[in-house]
């Protein structure tokens, strides 16, 4: 097999590293995505959950009809 030249080896190596941040940005930005929806939408609703735990308090017992 033949060798590749060294302009080939830096292109590819140049050419790793564009396709390695296009997957890298994709990637953080499905998590930043993720982050902001857990902290938008579901510390809110977690915390008023645990209010309405908290106010109508343990002593309450499950009503079954």
């Amino acid at each position: 097999m033949r060798q590749r030249s060294m302009v080939m080896n830096i292109l590819m190596v140049i050419g790793l590293f564009f396709v390695g941040s296009i997957v890298l940005s994709i990637a953080l930005g499905i998590l930043g995505g993720l982050l902001w929806f857990a902290i938008k939408i579901m510390i809110p609703v977690a915390i008023a959950v645990w209010l309405v735990r908290m106010i109508s308090g343990s002593s309450n017992r499950r009503r079954y009809y």
